[in-house]
This record gives structure tokens, sequence and C-alpha cells, in this order.
């Protein structure tokens, strides 16, 4: 070996590590959990999603509505162009599809295309700076509702991803609050719910900038919504029923209770846990400076986007991808005690059904349906209280940044 080859190995290591930066190895991590996952149904299986034939179920719900559409019929009936027969859920912006000429015959392509995009949007929001950082993330990416959204091609990546590019566009303050407004905008045209992510521009100053830039959003938001309205008030959301839930319903649902009293508890009870929450100071706090401004309106859109669903019904719990956007804020306030108690709670209510699962199929192994509802329920009623305390938390931070923006704008007012 000449002293040359010495050299080189002897720098070997140093040029590894400074290949393996937090941000390739976050990647890795992603890409290993996702070929485990690919490879191994038995594995899916057993953390609690229904196998099927057709890959990427939900775009292809969309693509089947568009193709009724061309064939004449109402795709908000029960459609026999779909796997399920599910009718359309959104709006009929879904339909452009269709005027491009795609079809269920193109469902791997759209449907691939929209993890793509998912992923692009996940690599580019969480950018690790240490190895923790990116075991952190990768925890996240990796659970099971999220994967769940990946498995099934939810239309939620694509608004994951359009939340994301608007944080993410523009250099500066304005530019970016203006980039949001417009994801923001075509968010809420294809999904309706979108719009409530508007409340992270209560983030913005000086105030005057936050009243134009959230008048003009709420504006424009507003009208979009009046566009699809009809669409919205067709749509139908079934709750489902699955271990794999999302909603303030859950409880009430095993519990027997009617949607009405749920509903009038729900009222109740989330508010005072934000109140609580904010009054012992459990919960994050969100001020900052223009230099984090895109991380704290990340964790606003996703707590926002988060509370509404939950109090709107019961959903799949692939809504949770967007506890993604609060986790560059979450993880800047680790050290501090909300921030902690936080990241922990979000990261019990991703990863507990999917537990749940796997030891109901490898260990107790229920020989009944009547015996895993019987376990389902007993379940809920044990995990559902971290659910209202992760959500709970969430509030009392919107709740301490809705009074210090009423505290700010009284003090520019009384400046004049």
């Amino acid at each position: 070996m000449t002293p040359g080859d010495s050299s080189s190995a002897a720098n070997t290591p140093r040029t590894l590590r400074q290949l393996l930066t937090p941000a390739v190895r976050f990647f890795l991590l992603v890409l290993a959990g996702c070929c485990l996952f690919a490879q191994f149904p038995g594995l899916r299986r057993n953390l609690g999603m229904a196998e099927s034939r057709t890959w990427f179920l939900d775009s292809y719900a969309v693509l089947a509505s568009s193709d009724a559409v061309r064939a004449g019929l109402d795709p908000f009936l029960p459609n026999p162009l779909d796997v399920f027969q599910r009718p359309h859920s959104y709006s009929r912006w879904w339909f452009l599809l269709g005027d491009l000429g795609l079809t269920r015959q193109d469902n791997f392509l759209v449907g691939g295309i929209w993890v793509l995009l998912f992923f692009t949007a996940v690599f580019a929001l969480l950018r690790p700076r240490g190895f923790a950082e990116s075991a952190w993330y990768a925890a996240l990416v990796l659970s099971p509702p999220v994967l769940l959204a990946v498995l099934r091609a939810n239309n939620d990546l694509v608004i994951f991803a359009l939340l994301v590019a608007g944080l993410l566009a523009g250099a500066g303050a304005n530019r970016r609050t203006g980039w949001f407004s417009v994801a923001l905008v075509l968010a809420t045209g294809l999904k309706f719910y979108p719009l409530v992510a508007g409340a992270a521009l209560l983030l913005v100053r000086p105030s005057r900038r936050m009243l134009v830039a959230g008048g003009l959003t709420l504006l424009a938001g507003g009208l979009t919504l009046a566009a699809v309205w009809h669409d919205m008030q067709r749509a139908v959301v079934p709750w489902p029923v699955s271990i794999h839930t999302l909603g303030a319903g859950v409880i009430f649902r095993d519990l027997g209770w009617e949607k009405g009293t749920g509903l009038a508890a729900t009222v109740i009870i989330l508010p005072l846990l934000a109140a609580l929450g904010w009054q012992r100071r459990w919960s994050i706090n969100l001020t900052g400076t223009d230099a984090d401004l895109g991380e704290r309106m990340g964790f606003v859109a996703g707590a926002t986007v988060l509370l509404a669903c939950f109090v709107a019904g019961i959903s799949h719990s692939y809504r949770l991808i967007f506890v993604l956007l609060l986790a560059p804020w979450l993880w800047r306030q680790r050290n501090s005690l909300p921030g902690r108690l936080l990241a922990a709670l979000l990261l019990a209510v991703l990863w507990l059904d999917g537990v749940f699962c796997l030891v109901v199929n490898l260990v107790i192994m229920p020989r009944s349906e009547a015996a895993v509802d019987h376990l389902q329920r007993t379940w809920h009623l044990w995990t559902q209280p971290l659910h209202w305390l992760g959500l709970g938390l969430l509030a009392g931070a919107l709740l301490g940044m809705a009074l210090q923006t009423w505290r700010d704008s009284r003090q520019v007012g009384g400046n004049r």
C-alpha cells in the first residue's frame, strides 16, 4: 500500500460521516421503513390496515367519480364504478382529472404522483439538524396513520403538499403569506376544510399586515367555499368503524351517545381543556421572530386542521398526517415542558392503535367479531383521553396565540 492509499483509507470514515448528514439519515430511515412496509404485507395486516387488490384505493375513488361524470352518472350517489361503490365526497374540482384524459386505468400513475408530492413536501419541510431529530421525524413519518394515507393515496396527501408549498414558497414574510394564502384557497376548493388553516395568518406582524393578509385570504377562501358549497352539501362522509380513527365522536359513539349529545359535550369540554392548558402553561408558546414564522405558521395550520376534523366527526386516522406540520416548531420547543408533553402525546396518538392491532393479531388472537369489538371499545375508553388531552393542548396553544394577537392589536391601536 502506498502512502497515498493509507491517507485515502484514513479519510474514508470522515468522508462517510460528511455524506451521512442528518437529512440523509432521515431520508434513509424513511426509505428503509417504507421498503419494509411494502415488502411484508403481513406487517400491514397486523398493523390493522385492511388488504385490497386495488392499489391506492382513495385515488381510485376520485378517478371513479370522474369516470362516472363522463358516463352520465351522478357521482354524489353510490358509484358502481368504484371498488366499494363510494359516492364522491369532495368538490367537483377533482373532475378536472377526467378533463385531462385520466381514468381509473391511470390510477397507479395518479396515486403514485400524489405519494411523490407528499414525500417531496415531507423532506422539504422536515430538515433535521441532528440524529435525534432525524429519528424522531422518521418515527412520525413511519407511523401507521401516515403509512395508511400513503397506502391508500388519499387526497389529503395533495392538501398537505399544497400547504407545505405555501409555507415554504418565497424568501420574505410578505411572499410567504401571499403564497400560503394562494395554497390555502386552492386546498379549500379541493377539500373544504383547509380554510380553517388561515388562522396561521394571525401570527403575521405588524397587525396591519396581519389584517390585510387575513382579510384577503378569508374573502378569497369564502368565495371559493361558496363556489363549491353545493358539492359540500351533497358530499357524503360516512363515519369509519375501524380501529384507526380520529374524532371526538369516537368515545361518544362507543358509549352509545347520540351525535348531537356528543357534539354538545365536545364544544364544552374542548374549550375547558384549552383554557386549562393555557392557564397552567402546558401549551406550546407560539411567539417568535420572522426567521421562524414559517415553522410557527405550519404549527398553527396543522393544529387548526386537526382540531376542526376532530370536532367535526369521525374520520380515518390518516388525517393525522397534518401532525407533520407541527413537527419543526415542536422540535424547537423540545427543551420546554409543554414541548416534551405534546411531543409525547402526539407520538402516542400516532402509534398506539398500530401497537394495539399488533398485540391483538399476534398475541391475543380473538376468535369472534364480538370479542374484537369488545377489545376495541375497551381500548378506546383507555386511549381516547390521550387524544383529547393532545388536542386540548393544541387548542390551548391556539388560545394563547389569539390572546397575544388581541393584545398586540390593542397596543398598536393605543399607540396611534
